[in-house]
């Protein structure tokens, strides 16, 4: 995990073909931490749209929808761009805009890498302490690993 000027990058390896991979990846709902919510209760889904322009959020159990972001690029298998909406509180901020980037790299058959980067410079000067938070074990790395284990399963 490096978090390099207003970029954070973080990786993992996961034992399952390239297309899997994508495919787990955007089924966010099977995958992405409990505790990451945004709106007032847990979410139900997390839901990534499968094409660009798409929506990205979440829906709790009265289905109420909190916006996360954007699809902005969708490029099955090989790579996903994200426009994250969540403010320096993890609120919807439709005026922010940082891309996350996730790209899926075959290195065998049965087996991907998979990176993500995070552009802080939207955050503007709030930027660096944006980095600080999203390079927590529990942050973007711990999601990353959550994801990775059930790729990996896949």
């Amino acid at each position: 995990m490096t978090g390099t000027g207003s970029v954070v990058r973080v990786e993992t390896t996961v034992e399952t073909p390239r297309e899997r991979a994508f495919d787990a990846f955007v089924d966010m709902t099977s995958w992405w931490p409990r505790s990451h919510h945004t709106g007032d209760a847990p979410w139900e889904a997390v839901v990534l749209e499968p094409s660009a322009p798409g929506r990205w959020f979440e829906r709790d159990a009265n289905g109420v929808e909190s916006p996360w972001g954007r699809v902005l690029a969708y490029e099955p298998p090989a790579r996903l761009l994200l426009d994250w909406q969540l403010g320096t509180e993890f609120a919807y901020d439709a005026a922010l805009h940082t891309n996350v980037e996730v790209t899926f790299h075959a290195l065998a058959p049965d087996r991907t890498r998979v990176e993500l980067a995070h552009d802080l410079s939207g955050y503007g000067e709030h930027a660096a302490r944006m980095a600080e938070i999203f390079t927590q074990p529990d942050a973007w790395q711990g999601v990353l690993d959550a994801y990775g284990s059930v790729a990996s399963r896949g």
